[in-house]
C-alpha cells in the first residue's frame, strides 16, 4: 500500500483537512483516515518514488470524468472567431453552428494520422491540467488515410495519446451515415466520417479484438444523432451491441439546434427527446448530448429513463447554441454530466461556471442552481458531475484512486473558510490550473509538470505549424453558395 496525506480533500459536498487516503496496488482507494498535519510533515512534497507516503498541500478534488470530447478540434478556436464577410468586407455574414461546422469539415479533411495524436495529446494534457482524469472520446474520424481500403487508425491515434498522458479513455466509435433525415446523401466535408452499417460492424469487431474488457480503455458506441443515423438503424445496431456485452455505453448528439428539432418534427411528428423516447431508447447507460433546445416536459422525460445528459457549456455558448434548462431536471434527480465537446475550453471548474452563468442570464437571478439541501453552487454542481460523469464513461462503481490538487496560487481560497473553497476555485478570478494530478494511484503531473510536456508540446506545434498554410487557405475561401 502506499499512503498520501492531502491538506485539504473535498469527500462528498465538504473540504476535511489532512486526509491520509490508503490507496492498494492496483490503484484504488481502500481508507480513508485522518492523517498528519502539515507541520508534522514537514511540508513533504508527492513523490513518485517508492511507495513512502507523502503529504500534498493545496486544495485536492477527486478527478472529473469528461462525458463528451472531440479531440482534433482542439486545432479550431482560433480559426473560426473572424466573422464571413461573402466577398463584401462591409456586410458580416450570420456565423453560427452551420457556419462553425463547415470549418471543422475542412479542418476535418487535413488532419493525418501523426496530427490526430498530437493534438489529442496536447488537449489530454490540457484536460489534464483542468480537473478531468478520464474523457469519452466520440470520435467520429475513423481512416485517416482515408478510402474505403485505408487501414482503421483513428482510434490507435486517439489511444496513444491518451497512454501518453496517462488519462483515462473511453472510445466511442461514432456511427455517421447522413447529412439530414430521411436518410439525405452525405455532403462531400462528411465524407470522412461515413461509414455503412456492414463496416461500422466489421470495425466494430476489429476494436473489440483491440480494446478487451480488461484493457486500460473502455469500450463504448456513439450514434452522431438522429439526422445522421436512421433511427431503425440506432435501435437495430444498438440492440446487436448491447447483446454482445462489450458495449459500456452509448451516447448521441440530440437537439442541439433549433433547425435539428424542427427538422426532425418535420420528418417523423416528434422532436428528437420524443422519438428516442417513443421507441424506449435511452436508459441508464445512454448519454444524451446537449439537449439545448428542450422542453421542461422532454428533460422529465430524460430524467425518468435514467439516461445522462451531458452539456458541454463553454462550447454550447462559443457555437451560439444556446443553454438547456436543467433547473428542474437537476432538482428531479436527473444525471448531469460536462464534456469539453469542441475544447474551445479544457478546464472542468470552468464548465460548471459557464452553466450557472448561462442560467442566470437565461432566468435573470443569481445562484439558480442552488437548493435547499445544498446552497452552494458549485459544490452541488460537482457532486452531481463526478458520479454522472464517470457513468457516462462505463466506470461507475470503481473506488480509484484519482485526484487533482489546486495549489495556494489558483485563487483566494486560503482566505475563505473551508466551506467556501470551491465556490473560490470554481467562481474566483483565476483559472484554476492542477499543480498535482494522479490517476489510478500514480503522479501522471507533479509540481505542474507531465513527464512528456515537451515533447507533447513540440510536436502539437510542428503540427499547427505543418496545417498553417492549408488552413488558412482552405477556411478563407467561400462558404459553399456564398
Amino acid at each position: 500500500m502506499q499512503t498520501v496525506t492531502f491538506a485539504h480533500l473535498w469527500i462528498d459536498g465538504a473540504f476535511k483537512a489532512n486526509v491520509a487516503v490508503q490507496i492498494d496496488d492496483e490503484g484504488r482507494v481502500v481508507r480513508l483516515t485522518p492523517g498528519p498535519s502539515a507541520a508534522q510533515q514537514l511540508g513533504t512534497e508527492p513523490s513518485t518514488a517508492g511507495r513512502s507516503a507523502a503529504y500534498v498541500p493545496g486544495l485536492t478534488l477527486p478527478g472529473l470524468g469528461n462525458a463528451h470530447c472531440h479531440a482534433f478540434q482542439r486545432l479550431l478556436p482560433a480559426w473560426t472567431q473572424r466573422a464571413r464577410t461573402l466577398g463584401n468586407p462591409l456586410r458580416l455574414a450570420g456565423d453560427d453552428f452551420w457556419s462553425w461546422r463547415e470549418a471543422m469539415y475542412t479542418a476535418a479533411a487535413k488532419i493525418g494520422y501523426e496530427d490526430l495524436e498530437a493534438i489529442a495529446a496536447r488537449c489530454y494534457l490540457d484536460l489534464l491540467r483542468g480537473g478531468y482524469t478520464g474523457v469519452a472520446e466520440f470520435l467520429y474520424l475513423h481512416r485517416l488515410a482515408r478510402g474505403s481500403n485505408a487501414p482503421l487508425d483513428a482510434d490507435v491515434a486517439i489511444a496513444r495519446a491518451a497512454a501518453r498522458t496517462g488519462i483515462r479513455l473511453t472510445l466511442l466509435p461514432t456511427l455517421y451515415q447522413h447529412s439530414n433525415f430521411g436518410q439525405a446523401e452525405p455532403t462531400a466535408g462528411q465524407a470522412p466520417f461515413i461509414r455503412s452499417t456492414d463496416r461500422f460492424m466489421q470495425d466494430w469487431r476489429e476494436l473489440q479484438r483491440r480494446y478487451p474488457p480488461d484493457g486500460q480503455t473502455v469500450l463504448g458506441v456513439a450514434f452522431h444523432s438522429l439526422r445522421a443515423v436512421d433511427l431503425d438503424t440506432i435501435a437495430a445496431v444498438a440492440g446487436e451491441l448491447a447483446a454482445g456485452g462489450q458495449c459500456a455505453v452509448t451516447h448521441i448528439h440530440v437537439a442541439e439546434q433549433p433547425a435539428e428539432v424542427t427538422a426532425c418534427r418535420d420528418h417523423y411528428g416528434r422532436t428528437p427527446v420524443e422519438l428516442l423516447a417513443e421507441r424506449g431508447l435511452p436508459g441508464p447507460h445512454w448519454s444524451l448530448i446537449h439537449a439545448t433546445h428542450t422542453t421542461a416536459a422532454e428533460l422529465t422525460q430524460i430524467a425518468a429513463s435514467g439516461a445522462t445528459l451531458v452539456l458541454c457549456p463553454t462550447t454550447e455558448a462559443d457555437l451560439g447554441d444556446g443553454c438547456a434548462d436543467v433547473t428542474h431536471f437537476l432538482d428531479a434527480g436527473g444525471h448531469l454530466a460536462i464534456g469539453s465537446d469542441s475544447n474551445i475550453g479544457c478546464n472542468a471548474l470552468r464548465e460548471l461556471r459557464q452553466l450557472e452563468w448561462a442560467l442566470r442570464l437565461l432566468r435573470g437571478r443569481r445562484n439558480v442552481l442552488a437548493s435547499a439541501s445544498e446552497p452552494a453552487v458549485a459544490d452541488r454542481l460537482y457532486r452531481a458531475v463526478l458520479q454522472c460523469g464517470w457513468a457516462a464513461l462505463g466506470r461507475a462503481g470503481v473506488d480509484s484512486a484519482d485526484f487533482v490538487t489546486f495549489d495556494a496560487s489558483e485563487g483566494d481560497w486560503p482566505q475563505v473558510p473551508p466551506e467556501y473553497y470551491l465556490s473560490a476555485l470554481v467562481f474566483g478570478p483565476a483559472v484554476p490550473v492542477a499543480r498535482h494530478v494522479m490517476i489510478g494511484g500514480r503522479w501522471v503531473i507533479r509540481d505542474g509538470r507531465h513527464a512528456q510536456e515537451a515533447d507533447i508540446d513540440a510536436r502539437y506545434r510542428a503540427t499547427l505549424e505543418r496545417l498553417k498554410l492549408p488552413l488558412r487557405t482552405a477556411l478563407m475561401a467561400p462558404l459553399p453558395g456564398e
